[in-house]
C-alpha cells in the first residue's frame, strides 16, 4: 500500500486556500463595482440636464436685463428661479421638481470671478443622497448704442 509523502496534503490545502481567496477577491471587486453603479440607477439624467439648461438660460436672460439683481445676491445663499409671466423671479431656497414620482431639488449660487463683471454660477441638483453640480461663468454684457 502506497502512502502520500508527508507535506503534500499541506501544499494542496494551501493552494486550494489561495485559489479560494483569489476567487473571493474577484467576486468582491465585481460586487463593489456593481453596487457603486447602482448609486445612479434611479437618477434621471434628462431631468438634471434640462434643469441645468433652464437655469443657465434664465440666468443669462437675467444678466442681460438686470445685472444689478445678480450683484445683490449673496454668495453663501441658495437661490432658485420662478417664472412669473414673461420674466424670471429669484427666490431663496430650493426648487422641488417631481418627475415620475421622484423628487429632484435644484438651486444655484452666485459668486464673483476675480471681478464683479463676471459671475461664477454653481447650479446644484439633488436626487436622494446624490448631488450633482454644474458650473459656468456669466459675463456682464454691455451694449453700446451709437
Amino acid at each position: 500500500m502506497k502512502t502520500k509523502p508527508s507535506g503534500q496534503l499541506l501544499i494542496e490545502v494551501v493552494l486550494n486556500l489561495a485559489l479560494l481567496v483569489l476567487i473571493l477577491g474577484i467576486v468582491v471587486m465585481f460586487l463593489s463595482v456593481f453596487l457603486s453603479s447602482q448609486k445612479y440607477s434611479g437618477f434621471n439624467q434628462a431631468v438634471a440636464v434640462s434643469g441645468f439648461e433652464r437655469y443657465r438660460n434664465a440666468l443669462i436672460s437675467i444678466s442681460q436685463n438686470n445685472w444689478s439683481l445678480l450683484d445683490s445676491l449673496s454668495s453663501t445663499t441658495d437661490y432658485y428661479l420662478l417664472a412669473s409671466g414673461n420674466q424670471w423671479v429669484i427666490a431663496t431656497g430650493w426648487e422641488n421638481i417631481i418627475s415620475f414620482n421622484e423628487r429632484y431639488s435644484f438651486s444655484f449660487r452666485v459668486g464673483n470671478y476675480f471681478t464683479s463683471a463676471v459671475k461664477f454660477i454653481t447650479t446644484t441638483a439633488i436626487y436622494g443622497s446624490t448631488t450633482i453640480s454644474d458650473y459656468f461663468l456669466l459675463p456682464r454684457l454691455v451694449f453700446k448704442v451709437e
